[in-house]
């Protein structure tokens, strides 16, 4: 491969005068030693890369020019041989006719294609590897790339580079003082370099594939320009004792200001990657003979990221996600895949008390993640046949991909699925569930924080409520959960629970004839929370996708709404209708400060322009997913029964005989007009129902939209004439979103619908 690469250069130069006279004068450029932050760096006084150093690249510029990296703008004697990368892409290889180096050689795509170091990174791995005499190297499109608008690499031989022999020496000595790990991937390792330069970043392992995940992984870590879809940044690779390598320098700036300066400081200096990597460039004679260690460093560290900047990087990759368990499904038998196993399609199987696994029977059993991720983590097992939308119109079956570990346990007589997960990669899959992962990054920020506020109050609700256990009973009143999961009708009939997959009664509350019952989250005593919407909707993987979603979770990671030094338990619905309701109108007889019943307008005074009541179809689509946009009119809306139907409705809902329905009659609402009781008239009996849920499901197939609704008769039609869609505590989604098209930051959009709050990272 290498003798290969010698005779092309060798052709090259025999047949083309220009390149042949720029190789012979880089053996007279005249060089001298300086030192930047510890590293001895090399400045070469090289005039013929002045062409290079006092390119144009502003995007006129670049437009009018024809792209020199195209073989219809080559000149005639400058020939190619052809390299291919990854999933058939393929390069053209030529020599560089102004070298840096003895060899410079640019490794260009087929395609006329913007610079881009997305989906490629593999191709330079795959270059250094099959010529391992070469480091190959790449600058960001706005990072020293003298051709943004072509995709290309370049390459030279090893060891030309300082910055490369420095850290192959430090790697070599094991020195954790200046070489400090980070994190890693599997058989790869990240290291920070604290010497040099600011943003300096070491790669090694033993697989591209491996070294590649952990580079993308460093790339999501870094400050996103508006200008770009890659950070600013330069990067070198190499291979060495077979073991792939790499060096990725995040910068802030394309050029120092002494590019621009007329005055005594201007310097002709823009440094790509050659220079950061050690080689420093000067075309013009004066400004390679002023040039000193003091100079030359306040030139990288003008165009290197600042330490706030480093930090931040830093912090994003160590930084640990808190395990929470999802219980997932449950049955008697459940199919599942473990992707890295290769074992295919498997089952388990309930077994008189314990869960069966190819002939052997367990109390538990757990298959464990293989990385644990610091960024977010990628899919390691699968489930077949998940309900979601459990008692919704829209109720499915479903195949889907989860991150974390597997854990399968023995819920009564089934087994159940349960997901160990991160918080933040929870949140990737409950934000895109929630709502469409193409909604605007204020309002998916909002809601990242409030869904990580919620999932972390139940959390410590269930630490406390164990805590309290252990430390002894305490008086509860009413029944149990597992009394009060089918309460009995004062005639003595079952009431059923009319509750999803995992749902268990937390309030019950049987009076001769009135019967209030609520549904909440601490239902759950063998995991944190249920992926389905009796908490938040989590899909797994499944639903994970974009790249804004990611943005939001990583803007906002470990923050929280806390009032009063403890964690708000943040409730959402779809659409309030107007106005926002209390806590105790839909679960137990509390309320919290930061839950108000305030007008869903700028600043909460009655009729002024209510944020929720939108049909815009763009924010509609942004917030509602496919199944979510089968409702309509949700603002305001209208359900009409006949008397027969909505008598067979209340029979086959609740499991009670009230004979015909003859009237419902509102007993008591909240402040936004939900009802909390309900009177329920029938021929056969009468009953007060409550609280807004139950009544939402007694009064529909699935769910009706809210209980905000008015009640009138016509004839024999029951007219039920609502607002909103859910039971309307906390944020309202559309709202959200509204606002944030408006132009509100998600630190404004939510002291709006939690009022008094305060953000914290926890």
């Amino acid at each position: 491969m290498g003798g290969g690469i010698d005779k092309f250069i060798r052709d090259q130069l025999s047949v083309w005068p220009l390149a042949a006279e720029n190789y012979r004068d880089l053996k007279k450029v005249e060089t001298k030693r300086l030192t930047i932050g510890g590293l001895e760096v090399i400045v070469q006084h090289n005039p013929c890369r002045k062409i290079s150093s006092e390119a144009a690249l502003d995007p006129k510029s670049i437009s009018e020019r024809p792209c020199f990296l195209c073989p219809e703008n080559r000149p005639e004697q400058q020939s190619h041989i052809e390299f291919e990368g990854r999933k058939g892409r393929k390069y053209r290889v030529t020599l560089n006719p102004y070298p840096i180096f003895p060899s410079h050689l640019v490794i260009s795509s087929f395609e006329h294609t913007r610079q881009s170091i997305w989906h490629r990174y593999q191709d330079l791995l795959d270059f250094v590897s099959r010529h391992n005499e070469y480091l190959g190297f790449y600058n960001g499109p706005i990072s020293g790339a003298s051709a943004p608008d072509h995709m290309h690499f370049q390459a030279c031989p090893q060891g030309l580079m300082p910055l490369q022999n420095r850290v192959d020496s430090l790697l070599a000595a094991g020195d954790g003082k200046e070489l400090e790990f980070l994190t890693n991937v599997k058989e790869a390792r990240l290291f920070h370099l604290n010497e040099y330069a600011n943003g300096v970043f070491v790669l090694c392992g033993g697989t591209a594939k491996s070294v590649a995940k952990l580079f993308y992984r460093l790339l999501d870590c870094a400050p996103m320009p508006d200008e770009s879809d890659e950070p600013k940044l330069n990067l070198l690779a190499w291979t060495h004792g077979g073991e792939y390598r790499s060096v990725v320098i995040f910068r802030e700036k394309h050029r120092p200001h002494n590019y621009y300066s007329t005055g005594a400081d201007h310097l002709a200096m823009s440094p790509g990657c050659a220079d950061m990597g050690g080689v420093f460039v000067v075309p013009r004679r004066e400004d390679y003979d002023k040039l000193d260690s003091k100079l030359l460093t306040s030139v990288v560290r003008e165009i290197t990221v600042d330490d706030e900047i480093e930090k931040g990087i830093i912090w994003r990759l160590t930084r640990t996600q808190r395990r929470l368990e999802v219980g997932i499904m449950s049955g008697q038998e459940i199919e599942f895949e473990i992707i890295s196993d290769g074992a295919g399609r498997q089952k388990v199987e309930y077994s008189a008390g314990r869960i069966s696994y190819n002939g052997v029977l367990y109390d538990e059993l757990v298959f464990e993640a293989q990385t644990e991720a610091t960024m977010f983590a990628e899919p390691s097992f699968v489930l077949y046949g998940v309900t979601i939308g459990v008692d919704f119109h829209w109720e499915r079956k479903v195949t889907q991909k989860f991150a974390g570990t597997l854990k399968f346990i023995v819920d009564g007589d089934k087994v159940t699925a349960v997901n160990i997960v991160g918080i933040e990669d929870y949140l990737l899959s409950v934000i895109s569930s929630e709502m469409k992962a193409s909604a605007g990054l204020e309002f998916l920020k909002a809601h990242a924080v409030i869904s990580r506020s919620w999932v972390m109050a139940q959390m410590e609700h269930r630490r406390k409520t164990a805590l309290r256990q252990v430390q002894g009973p305490i008086p509860v009143a009413g029944p149990s959960p597992s009394a009060a999961k089918h309460a009995e009708a004062p005639d003595g009939s079952e009431v059923p629970s009319m509750v999803g997959e995992f749902s268990r009664t937390t309030g019950s509350v049987t009076k001769g004839d009135e019967y209030i019952k609520w549904f909440d989250h601490d239902d759950h005593t063998l995991f944190d929370v249920c992926a389905d919407d009796h908490c938040q909707r989590y899909q797994g993987l499944t639903m994970a996708v974009g790249d804004t979603v990611r943005k939001a979770i990583d803007q906002t990671w470990g923050l929280v709404l806390t009032s009063e030094g403890e964690i708000c338990d943040a409730r959402f619905s779809k659409c309030c209708g107007g106005r926002m309701e209390v806590f105790s109108t839909c679960w137990e007889d509390k309320d919290y400060p930061y839950l108000q019943p305030l007008p869903d307008t700028p600043d909460w005074t009655e009729g002024g322009d209510v944020f929720c009541d939108t049909k815009d179809e763009k924010i509609l689509s942004q917030v509602l997913n496919d199944y979510d946009l089968e409702t309509k009119d949700f603002y305001r809306w209208t359900t009409e029964y006949s008397r027969t139907e909505v008598s067979d409705l209340v029979r086959k809902r609740s499991g009670i005989d009230f004979g015909t329905i003859r009237d419902l009659v509102p007993i008591e609402r909240g402040p936004s007009g939900r009802l909390k009781r309900l009177k329920v008239v029938g021929d056969k009996r009468t009953m007060v129902i409550g609280k807004e849920l139950i009544i939402r499901r007694w009064l529909s197939e699935s769910h009706l939209k809210s209980s905000a609704f008015e009640i009138k008769w016509i004839g024999d039609r029951l007219v039920l004439d609502g607002a909103g869609w859910g039971h309307g505590v906390g944020l309202c989604q559309i709202g959200a979103a509204v606002m944030a098209a408006k132009g509100y930051t998600f630190d404004q959009i939510l002291p709006h619908y939690y009022p008094g709050s305060v953000l914290e990272r926890r």
